[in-house]
C-alpha cells in the first residue's frame, strides 16, 4: 500500500480512536474484545492532545468515534469538540450500537457529521428506537448508515500461529490494515488490535512482546511524518499478526457472551 501526501500531511480513509473500551453489549469475536476489557474512558484532552500532534502528518478523510460503546461515554460532547478543534478531519463519525444514541443529548447530534449504526442479530434494536435515531439524524443533518449484522469473523485463533509463513499470510489478506487505523493512548496503530490484543491474551502468552508499544508508532517520536509513513506503507507483518487471523478466519452466525459475574 502506498500513501499520497498533500501538504505535507499523509492521506488516509479514515482514523478511529476507542472513546471507551467498554460496552453495553458482549458480543462474541469483538474486534477490540471489549467483553474482556476493563471499563476506561479517554479523557478529552488527552485526545485532543494526541490528535494535535498527530495532525500535523496525518489527514484523514473521516474520523470515527468507537468503542466499547461510545455513547458509554461521560461526556461525548467534550470528545467531539476536542476531535473538530485538533483539525484532523472534517468529518467526525460515531459507530455505535443504538441502544443508547436514541436518548443521547443533542449536543451530541449537534456535533456529529456521521452516524453508523450496527444492528445485531443477537441483539437487535427495537424498531421504535431505530426510529428515533433515524429522525434525530434527520433533523440535526447527521447522515446515518445502519448495518444490519449476522456474523462476526473470528479474529483471535485457538492458539498462536505457529509459522511465519502462516503470519505473513494472515498480513497479506488482512483489509484491517487499510481500513481501521486507530490513535490510542500516545500511538499511532495501522490496526486496532494491537494494544488489546496484548491486554487480553499477554497474561497467558509470555513469549509475547509490548505489542502496544512494537506495533505503534508514539505521536512524541522525532521525525513523525517519517516514521508514520514507513509504518503504513510497510509490507511486512506486525508482531500482533502472531495472536489474529485478521480476515483470513472464519465466520461465525452473530453471538453474545453470557454476562459476567461478580
Amino acid at each position: 500500500m502506498r500513501y499520497e501526501l498533500h501538504d505535507g500531511r499523509i492521506l488516509t480513509w479514515s482514523l478511529e480512536t476507542h472513546v471507551v473500551t467498554h460496552c453495553n453489549l458482549r458480543c462474541v469475536q469483538c474486534c477490540p474484545m471489549s467483553p474482556h476489557l476493563p471499563a476506561w474512558a479517554v479523557e478529552p484532552a488527552v485526545l485532543g492532545a494526541d490528535l494535535t500532534r498527530l495532525a500535523r502528518v496525518l489527514k484523514p478523510n473521516i474520523f470515527k468515534l468507537t468503542g466499547g460503546e461510545p455513547f458509554l461515554h461521560p461526556d461525548l460532547p467534550a470528545v467531539l469538540d476536542a476531535v473538530r478543534a485538533s483539525g484532523i478531519s472534517e468529518q467526525l463519525s460515531v459507530t455505535t450500537n443504538g441502544f443508547l444514541a436514541q436518548s443521547a443529548p443533542d449536543a451530541v447530534y449537534e456535533r456529529l457529521d456521521r452516524m453508523t449504526l450496527s444492528v445485531y442479530s443477537s441483539a437487535p434494536l427495537p424498531e421504535k428506537s431505530l426510529a428515533r435515531i433515524t429522525e434525530r439524524c434527520a433533523r440535526h443533518d447527521v447522515l446515518l448508515t445502519v448495518k444490519h449484522i449476522d456474523a462476526f469473523q473470528q479474529l483471535t485463533p485457538d492458539a498462536p500461529l505457529a509459522t511465519d509463513a502462516e503470519v505473513r499470510d494472515v498480513h497479506a489478506r488482512c483489509w484491517l490494515k487499510v481500513r481501521c487505523h486507530l490513535v490510542h493512548r500516545g500511538h499511532f496503530y495501522t490496526c486496532t488490535r494491537p494494544p488489546h490484543v496484548a491486554t487480553v491474551l499477554g497474561p497467558s502468552h509470555p513469549e509475547m512482546p509490548a505489542l502496544a508499544e512494537v506495533d505503534g508508532v508514539r505521536l512524541d517520536a522525532p521525525e513523525l511524518l517519517e516514521r508514520m509513513l514507513g509504518h503504513l506503507e510497510r509490507d511486512t507483518p506486525l508482531a500482533t499478526c502472531r495472536y489474529c487471523l485478521g480476515a483470513s478466519g472464519p465466520w461465525q452466525p452473530h453471538a453474545q457472551l453470557p454476562r459476567a459475574h461478580g
